[in-house]
Formats: C-alpha cells, structure tokens, sequence
C-alpha cells in the first residue's frame, strides 16, 4: 500500500480555504440582505462558523478592528475546517495511487 501525502495535503488545504471564505462569503451576504431591508435567519452563520459568536464584540468597534476581528474568524474557522480535512485527507492518501 503506497501513501501519497500529496493528494492529502490537498484535501487538508480545500477544507481550509473552504473553511476560511465560508464566514466572509456569510458576512457578505448578511450585509447585502441587511442593505435591502430583508433580516434573513442567523442559524446558518451558527451552525457553518461557530467562531462567528466573538463577532459580537465587533459591534462598536473600528472598521480596521472589524477587518481584523473578521480577519481572525476566519483563520479559526479554517483550522475548524482542516479538523476533518486532516481525516479525510488521511484516507485520501491511503487509497489507491494513479
């Protein structure tokens, strides 16, 4: 059985950069919807980035403290994400070798 580390590595990273758009891609939409009048339900926020909570505390802050709070959101949130990439990933590289 040949491990190829490569192909892991690549499941481990898509995890991760899906994991660290998915609250950005969120925020853009929740303040388009917010913009248009509509106040569409905050569980998908939940339940797809739960780091998202410590978005509270950006509420009366500067807009360079809510890049950087956004900023780092998304880093946890990509880390969250490469959890269960690393699993995949690992059964990815066990499988067969082209």
């Amino acid at each position: 059985m040949q491990v190829n580390l490569r192909r892991g590595s690549k499941v481990v990273g898509a995890f991760a950069i899906v994991g660290f758009a998915v609250p950005l891609l969120l925020l853009a939409f929740y303040s388009i919807a917010n913009k248009m009048g509509s106040y569409p339900s905050t569980m998908p926020l939940v339940y797809l980035c739960p780091s998202s909570i410590a978005a509270i505390g950006l509420d009366n802050a500067s807009a360079m403290m809510g890049i950087f709070g956004s900023l780092l959101i998304s880093i946890s949130n990509a880390v969250l994400y490469a959890i269960p990439g690393i699993a995949v990933g690992i059964v990815v590289s066990l499988g067969r070798s082209d």
